[in-house]
């Protein structure tokens, strides 16, 4: 999975992704935004799911569903026609991480 994230000049976070995880980079950007909270709520469901202690987990947010099982991540569209895009739960467990850490990062060039 390629992708780079960041903060934009005005402090907030950016995905810039491949092509192929153009979906994930959106659904970080306009679902997940600059929440921690709601990057542990999916970060704890992921665990769950693989301890067994829930078989699956859906949100919708502002632009996406995200819906979640044991074997797969799938983000949907909820605006325009494109396809889902299916990640491991491995991959987006990964992503959310990386996500998280830059929250958790105080913007370097941002006043205030």
């Amino acid at each position: 999975m390629i992708h780079r994230f960041y903060r934009d000049a005005n402090g907030d976070p950016r995905a810039k992704t491949g092509r192929d995880q153009r979906l994930l980079g959106r659904f970080l950007e306009t679902d997940v935004q600059g929440s921690k909270g709601i990057c542990e709520e999916l970060l704890t469901a992921l665990g769950d799911i693989a301890a067994g202690h829930r078989k699956h987990f859906k949100m919708t947010g502002n632009a996406h569903t995200l819906i979640l099982n044991k074997r797969l991540a799938r983000i949907r569209p909820e605006f325009g026609s494109g396809p889902d895009l299916v990640l491991a739960p491995a991959e987006l467990r990964q992503a959310l991480q990386e996500w998280k850490t830059l929250l958790t990062n105080t913007p370097q060039d941002h006043p205030g």
